[in-house]
């Protein structure tokens, strides 16, 4: 091709035809600066077209860890929440001297919320690689900075205080406050003691309810469940923010890929209302399930009550709120039986994923 056009030049040259040679030259310039131009889009498509395979991975990847999350920080939500609730019944009461022992752990028990990190996983490693958005999506992009730049600085913050807090109120009662025995809760080894567990549990019931109602104790009690508050209104709002960010990521990612699976039930999208069921119907529930995995799970009955667990572990009462369909109260999940003409066969623990039990004859 270059020996083609040489030759041409070459022979207007010598025919002295120097304005079609002119004509000829600009058009071959204009020809190579048109290529020099196709070459630059098709690389630059092919660019963009690696960088948008390289974003939906990683907003996919940003998806699931996010939802994860979610569900994490809904289980430490339930757990403050019933604490609260738990320690605000017990200190309404009208006497404290008259409440049980269990009562008056319930007005000193701080649940260990801790444990658990908010993922950035995949966000550090986009800024590893340079990366200063995922998708074409400027507003989806905005809004994940927020989430990770902003939202998760004071989220760590927040909670890091009220760790710092907890850990000096447990230190506290461990071992400052002498009349309060925490070592004898096991009464592991009877020999360290010179009493019965029972007369103990009595003592320690006495000495935590003179602690309560003194004025030192008074004041970290009710500074303990301020701080309780504060943490369970942080969770909220995280919470909230995460499903908003959630849903714009699917949102995206469904334009990019309409076969995508759909995201779960979440936590904040649906409040189970328990209903009734007769102790007979709940009885055709029982038994052992097993799944793929071999894991064995037992359903049993106990005064109309339902129960899931395993023979070494406790047991998790589970609630009915439609036909063969339950939920669990301690952390965000639901339970569906299956049938096979009007037979249980199985059923399915739906938890951010769903998992299957078939039942053993």
């Amino acid at each position: 091709m270059i020996k083609f056009f040489r030759k041409i030049r070459q022979k207007l040259l010598s025919e002295n035809k120097f304005s079609k040679y002119l004509i000829y030259a600009i058009g071959e310039i204009v020809l190579v600066v048109i290529g020099i131009l196709i070459a630059l889009q098709l690389n630059t498509s092919k660019e963009n077209r690696e960088k948008s395979d390289l974003g939906y991975k990683y907003l996919m990847e940003m998806k699931k860890e996010v939802q994860s999350d979610i569900f994490t920080i809904d289980n430490r939500i339930r757990m403050l929440d019933k604490s609260i609730k738990n320690q605000e019944a017990a200190l309404n009461t009208k006497s404290i001297a008259t409440l049980p022992l269990d009562s008056v752990l319930m007005i000193m028990n701080r649940p260990n919320i801790g444990g658990f990190e908010i993922s950035e996983l995949t966000f550090n490693k986009m800024k590893n690689l340079g990366l200063t958005a995922l998708s074409n999506n400027d507003s989806l992009n905005s809004k994940i900075n927020t989430y990770y730049n902003s939202d998760l600085a004071f989220f760590k913050k927040a909670i890091n205080f009220t760790f710092e807090k907890y850990d000096e109120y447990s230190y506290h009662l461990t071992y400052v406050e002498e009349s309060i025995d925490y070592s004898h809760k096991d009464y592991e080894f009877p020999s360290l003691y010179n009493q019965t567990k029972q007369a103990l549990d009595s003592v320690n019931r006495i000495n935590r309810i003179k602690y309560i109602t003194s004025l030192k104790g008074r004041n970290l009690i009710l500074k303990d469940l301020d701080l309780k508050r504060y943490a369970l209104k942080v969770l909220n709002l995280i919470q909230e923010q995460s499903v908003t960010l959630l849903k714009s990521i699917f949102k995206y990612l469904k334009v990019q890929n309409p076969q995508i699976e759909p995201l779960p039930l979440l936590p904040s999208e649906i409040d189970f209302k328990e209903i009734e069921v007769s102790k007979e119907k709940l009885k055709t529930y029982t038994g052992n399930y097993l799944t793929k995995l071999k894991d064995t799970l037992n359903v049993s009955l106990e005064d109309k009550h339902l129960y899931v667990g395993t023979d070494n572990s406790d047991t998790v009462q589970i609630f009915p709120y439609a036909e063969d369909k339950f939920f669990i109260k301690d952390f965000f999940g639901q339970l569906e039986f299956n049938r096979e003409n009007g037979i249980i066969i199985s059923f399915t623990i739906d938890n951010n994923g769903k998992l299957e039990y078939k039942k053993l004859n």
